[in-house]
């Protein structure tokens, strides 16, 4: 079948599906999953097969942009306030998680060197998954920000333990001498070049925006250099992931405040890659595995263990580091997903074992197995524990910027309300007194019954005084001038936003209503700019300041 409409067709059940988990209050990923999954493996659909395998590229790029954002949001001011928190809850939670696991896989199995491959494995956590829940809800505070850090550097620690994982289960499996140094030196060697590239990239990167003054060219610059890191990991075999996310963080942490809407474009035109993601992801998994009465167990019995782990390991973690009773309580919650670098160690132990013995490699194969099966069901699983994490640490839509404040708000909430009005009786020297009186440049002339007529400036009663030079005689009746922009009370504030945009007007006449044309408020463009602004950031604040009680004032 023809692969675009494939990609076409993907994309549309995905964002239904996206959109009717939502509507049921339930992550959206979880429904492009299950969309995969009917189309994939497990039932023989359009994604199995051939058809599946041309769709590796897609993939690639998609986990790159998700390395690249959650990467972006490691701003290292923040991490320096969170950074002995998040490495003793980094080191905790992917040791205990490690030590459970394994220890209940070796009861079960009765295979030492099988806990030990499964504990190492289990000690990654996904970024994927994650970053997606965490940005659809709009989550923002200690808890989301530990979490985002956690799952950057969690990959890396995951390959390091991995790599003293399997010297040891080789050692346990041929129960003969080897080279342990050799084991180490390989994670050891990806993660520095994984590090290295990512830099690099990022690095040339800035240079590149920094010598861009069109804007429009920002977003082909970061995709291409994305793709070009991801690809170029892939081609000297380190981790892509870890790449684009060290690229992400460079980028995040030189760009200028100025320039940090790039990070937003590329969210926005990622989404539909981020559906086809996640539904291949669901099409890859093959659900028959769980028939399987062992592996069933088995893997339910990892899954449980893992998720202890997680929980006890960063909970500990937390108590020990002082961190904020939030990330104590509730970042275990946030760290269930499985990680698709434990997919791929999963394969790389079955080739490694297969060749050591036939035992060895249908362990190999049964690791697979449980690997493929639990990132499904952790994956189905993860995104509501996420939810609730950030749910019960109040973290909720706490990331507003500034569509967010303008969406919740009327005309009549921010509206300035204390101003000078002139009557159109009033005579020049009686306008210029007003004037004195008050700092703004426009002035609502009204009638004698109160209605709204139109407005001057300073500008325009500077030219009619050196006109006329007769400011007894000239009223405010005789410099009005008319406006069509109002709004009235109860207006949506963006209609005022998009009135400002659009008419390049910069200040706007509020009115009671439509029939009587009562001046009752008016909106100043540079004001309620300031205003939402400092609502974005307050809002943003609010949990690491600490305090519910600030609010802000036009």
């Amino acid at each position: 079948m023809n692969v675009l409409l494939v990609i076409g067709l993907v994309i549309l059940l995905g964002t239904v599906a996206g959109r009717l988990f939502q509507k049921a209050n339930l992550p959206q990923i979880m429904g492009y999953i299950i969309v995969g999954v009917f189309l994939g493996e497990s039932f023989h659909g359009l994604l199995s097969g051939a058809m599946l395998d041309s769709f590796a590229p897609i993939i690639q790029l998609a986990l790159g942009i998700i390395g690249f954002m959650i990467g972006a949001e490691l701003n290292f001011e923040k991490f320096k306030r969170y950074s002995k928190s998040i490495y003793t809850i980094l080191f905790f939670e992917a040791l205990f998680t490690f030590f459970i696991v394994g220890i209940v896989t070796a009861l079960i199995t009765g295979k030492v060197y099988l806990g030990l491959i499964l504990g190492a494995l289990a000690s990654a956590t996904a970024p994927a998954a994650t970053y997606n829940v965490l940005g659809e809800y709009k989550a923002r505070g200690p808890v989301t920000m530990t979490t985002l850090s956690i799952v950057a550097l969690d990959d890396g620690l995951a390959l390091i333990i991995y790599g003293f994982a399997s010297a040891f289960a080789r050692v346990f499996i041929v129960k003969g001498d080897i080279s342990v140094l050799n084991a180490f030196v390989m994670p050891v060697v990806e993660i520095i070049g994984s590090v290295a590239i990512g830099i690099l990239a990022g690095y040339i990167l800035h240079k590149i925006l920094l010598n861009t003054r069109e804007k429009e060219r920002f977003l082909p610059y970061t995709l291409g250099t994305i793709i070009f890191v991801v690809g170029g990991a892939i081609f000297i075999k380190v981790n892509p992931i870890l790449a684009s996310m060290v690229l992400g963080a460079v980028v995040a942490n030189l760009l200028s405040a100025s320039n940090k809407e790039l990070f937003d474009l590329i969210k926005r035109v990622s989404n539909p890659i981020f559906v086809l993601f996640f539904v291949l992801v669901g099409a890859e998994l093959n659900a028959s595995i769980l028939i399987k009465t062992g592996v069933f167990v088995l893997a339910a019995s990892y899954i449980v263990s893992r998720s202890v782990g997680k929980m006890l390991g960063s909970y500990i973690g937390g108590k020990i580091s002082k961190a904020r009773a939030s990330v104590t309580k509730y970042l275990g919650f946030c760290l269930f997903d499985q990680a698709g670098v434990a997919v791929g160690l999963a394969i790389a132990t079955y080739h490694s074992f297969s060749l050591i013995s036939p035992e060895a490699q249908a362990d190999g194969l049964l690791v697979i197995n449980i690997i493929t099966a639990t990132t499904f069901m952790l994956q189905i699983v993860a995104p509501p524990m996420i939810k609730y994490g950030i749910k019960k640490a109040d973290e909720i839509n706490r990331n507003v910027n500034e569509e967010d404040i303008i969406e919740k708000h009327t005309v009549d909430d921010i509206m300035e309300e204390d101003f000078f009005l002139i009557s159109e009786q009033n005579n020049l020297h009686q306008i210029i007194e007003v004037m004195k009186k008050s700092d703004s440049f426009h002035f609502p002339i009204v009638s004698r019954e109160g209605k709204f007529l139109g407005i001057t400036t300073l500008g325009e009663i500077r030219d009619t005084f050196y006109e006329d030079q007769m400011d007894m005689l000239v009223i405010a009746g005789d410099i009005v001038r008319e406006i069509n922009d109002v709004v009235y009370a109860g207006d949506p504030l963006s209609n005022a936003i998009d009135m400002f945009k659009t008419r390049k007007v910069d200040y706007i006449a509020v009115l009671d209503d439509k029939d009587n044309r009562r001046l009752i408020g008016q909106l100043e463009y540079n004001k309620t700019m300031d205003y939402i602004s400092k609502e974005v950031l307050f809002r943003q604040q609010e949990l690491e300041l600490g305090d519910d009680t600030c609010s802000t004032t036009i």
